[in-house]
This record gives structure tokens, sequence and C-alpha cells, in this order.
């Protein structure tokens, strides 16, 4: 009898190890299922207040920053990473808000870094092409350039803006591929609401 209950414990023993097992695998199989149902769950746009202030950037003795002069502004937060990008937007336009540092053999002026942007859209396009850029001011005073940028048979505005100190600067382009020239005009004074303030202690 002794023996038949130690060769029953004995077989026993190996399939009371299952149940941990079996509750770790269910576990991993409903976290697996479980969270792309929410990650589609969470909201990917943060409304963003009245007057809101958009920390662009900062490098050397600058910081760059965006006060939006319109409200109804939502931040994409599946696009957006602080410190380099950030993606907005307002109905059918898009804001595309980089911070950007020139290579070290490119003096940082607003007609090389207009230059540099063109190649980088042709990156991701092909077909996109710089119009001739006109002059334009930051809200410090700051000089860059602002233009068209025409891509996939629509016309988005674009900005450049270099820090005072060349250090890095701030590209800008508004459109989106289901806004009307009327949407772009009405909010265009967003790519010139950027103002780099001179960091303390640098």
């Amino acid at each position: 009898m002794a023996e038949t209950t130690e060769h029953g414990a004995g077989m026993r023993r190996p399939r009371s190890n299952w149940v941990p097992l079996a509750v770790a695998a269910g576990v991993v199989v409903l976290l697996g299922a479980g969270w792309p149902l929410l990650d589609a769950a969470t909201p990917s746009a943060q409304e963003l207040a009245d007057d809101h202030t958009v920390d662009v950037g900062a490098a050397g003795d600058y910081a760059a920053s965006l006060e939006l002069p319109q409200h109804g502004w939502n931040m994409d937060t599946t696009r957006t990473m602080a410190g380099r990008q950030y993606v907005l937007n307002r109905g059918p336009i898009e804001l595309d808000l980089t911070s950007v540092r020139p290579p070290q053999d490119v003096d940082a002026t607003p007609e090389n870094l207009w230059a540099g942007m063109e190649t980088t859209s042709r990156v991701h396009d092909p077909s996109a092409r710089l119009g001739e850029p006109e002059s334009t001011d930051t809200q410090d005073g700051t000089e860059g350039l602002v233009g068209d940028l025409h891509t996939q048979g629509r016309t988005e505005r674009a900005a450049v803006f270099p820090s005072p100190d060349g250090a890095f600067a701030v590209e800008m382009t508004l459109g989106g591929k289901d806004a009307t020239e009327a949407d772009i005009t009405a909010v265009d004074d967003v790519v010139e609401a950027v103002s780099f303030e001179h960091r303390g202690g640098s």
C-alpha cells in the first residue's frame, strides 16, 4: 500500500507542476491579445489648451518654443517625440515641428538650412520640392525663411529658423492631405509663432 502511495505521488507530482505553467501561459496569451486592444483604445490625440506653448528643442545657448496663436490644436502623441519632433493637428491641418542640428561643416544660415530641408524632404517623397522662399522673422526677431513645399500633387507651407547661435534649427511644414489652400491660409501665421530664448547660465 505504501509502495502504491509513493508511486502514485511520484506520478502526480509532474502533473501538479503543469498548473502554474498553464496559468503563466494563460497570462501571456491574455496580455498578448489584450495589449493591442488596450493600445487601440488609448487616444492618440491630446487636446491642447488655448495659447499652449510647445517646447520645440534646445541646444547651445538657446531654447525654442512655439506659442499656438489659434485654439483647437491637438497633439498626435503617437508621432510626437518630445524634444525632437511634434505633430499637431487642427481639423484637416497638420503641423510638423522638428528640431534639427546642422552638420558641423555647414554654416547654419537660413539658405543652407532651406536647401537641406529640401534634400531631407525628398528622402520621404522623391517628388518633393521647395519653392522660392521669402524672409520672415520669429516672435523674437530671429530671421528665417518661409515658402511653399510641393509634394504629391499638393502644396504645403514650410519654414526654417536657425537659432541665434546656429547650434540648431526649427523646421516646420504646415499642410495635410485633405487641407485646402484656405485651410492653410487661415492658420499660416503659426509657422512664425516660434521664439528663441537665451538659456540662463549658458
